[in-house]
């Protein structure tokens, strides 16, 4: 990889380049109109123009060429070094590992520790309506939808039913506060 400094070199001559043939485009361009001036035959006049339009081909071709070097130089110049994306990478990575608090009520810390102590570490919404003597299961389930959507545990649906699991690996970045009983 080339330095900052090699580049900005390299344009610098290619910014010389283009005002040499800019400046010689202006002295071809005063030629010409000389020779127009003394001269009124049609077939000069033809191989003028043929001059004139071949000359415009290359010059044209050279520009073009000279544009895509200094757009490539220009897009190498504004690349971010490898340093600053390791950088960046490792300070995204420290700002996920700082742990985050989620404060949850006595019962939802309860139906999570209900999870977790259950066979296979998974509930559905009727296992936590008996667990927790709930009448009906729509707080059961709300509870556990709140929990779901707070990211500490999982939900699966086998069959009609759905299960949720704990997942601790889910939660390891996650401080869980609930109030003192």
């Amino acid at each position: 990889m080339r330095t900052k400094r090699e580049i900005e070199n390299e344009l610098m001559s290619l910014r010389k380049q283009l005002n040499t043939l800019s400046e010689a485009k202006a002295s071809e361009k005063s030629n010409i109109e000389g020779q127009k001036a003394s001269s009124d035959t049609s077939s000069q006049m033809f191989a003028l123009l043929k001059y004139m339009i071949d000359e415009n081909k290359k010059t044209t071709l050279v520009l073009r060429q000279m544009l895509d070097k200094i757009e490539n130089l220009e897009a190498e110049l504004n690349e971010p070094v490898e340093e600053e994306v390791v950088l960046e990478d490792k300070k995204a990575e420290t700002q996920e590992k700082a742990q985050k608090q989620l404060a949850i009520s006595n019962i939802d810390a309860r139906i999570m520790q209900y999870i977790q102590l259950s066979e296979h570490s998974m509930a559905c919404a009727e296992d936590i309506r008996k667990g927790m003597n709930y009448k009906g299961k729509n707080a059961a389930c709300a509870r556990l939808n709140k929990l779901y959507k707070m990211g500490l545990i999982e939900r699966f649906q086998l069959g009609h039913k759905v299960y949720y699991k704990y997942d601790a690996g889910k939660a390891t970045n996650v401080l869980i506060v609930s109030p003192p009983q």
